[in-house]
């Protein structure tokens, strides 16, 4: 058994003390070894973000079965775009074989619109929201939608955590229109674990359908981090 460490304290997210604990190697690890527990962090913030919303009197109308966010270009980190690669190899052979086929679709699709992947959710805000909103408009489901719902659900993005709204359903069919409330989340967890796992602290993001593409051609980097100090690395985005 891997040799791991396990720390919990205590962070104040916008005025609201929550508990948060990470399970890691001791020794140098990639970025993925911290991704389970971010992931759990993520659905503490959301949660905490949902306890509002319901304490002003309103009410998520997000729900299993709804899944016109899916639609929406999702942008995931290097690590998690990896993640989801080793996830469907892990999968039954035909039901692998299927999703891939399910990606590759939707990267022909956006290639045959001529949507390559622009702006940044940092530095180029107005082209990433143009680009967000362009893809929508290609109505390109989520390779993991089916039934209009999650199949990867315990695995899905850190993103796709933060995302809620209380606007009726039928609002996010039409995005772009005004008509969406979105919740708003007192911190972006897969914005600050994708700058912790950059060596240069920097925010790369690939849409989700291009994932499998991403994976295939990026490699992941040598380890060259100990569990505790990507730990660290992560609190210090999360301070910022």
């Amino acid at each position: 058994m891997e040799d791991t460490i396990t720390g919990q304290g205590t962070l104040k997210i916008d005025g609201t003390p929550l508990t948060i604990s990470f399970t890691v190697p001791k020794g140098v690890c990639g970025p993925e070894a911290l991704l389970g527990d971010a992931q759990t962090f993520a659905n503490q913030v959301t949660d905490l973000a949902v306890a509002r919303v319901e304490q002003a009197g309103r009410k998520i109308s997000c729900a299993k079965g709804c899944g016109a966010c899916c639609r929406q270009m999702v942008p995931v980190t290097p690590t998690e775009a990896r993640h989801l690669a080793a996830l469907i190899d892990k999968m039954p052979t035909e039901r692998a074989a299927t999703l891939r086929a399910k990606f590759e679709a939707a990267r022909a699709t956006m290639a045959a619109a001529n949507l390559p992947p622009r702006g940044h959710p940092d530095s180029e805000k107005a082209a990433y929201r143009a680009f967000g909103l362009a893809w929508f408009q290609q109505g390109v489901p989520c390779p993991f939608l089916e039934e209009e719902s999650c199949s990867i659900h315990p695995d899905r993005p850190l993103v796709c955590r933060e995302y809620l709204v209380t606007s009726p359903p039928s609002a996010c069919a039409i995005l772009g229109s005004g008509q969406v409330r979105q919740v708003a989340v007192p911190l972006r967890v897969w914005a600050a674990f994708g700058r912790s796992a950059d060596p240069e602290g920097n925010l790369e993001w690939v849409p989700l359908c291009n994932s499998l593409t991403y994976a295939a051609t990026h490699p992941a980097p040598a380890d060259d981090r100990t569990g505790p100090q990507r730990v660290e690395a992560l609190l210090r985005e999360i301070q910022k």
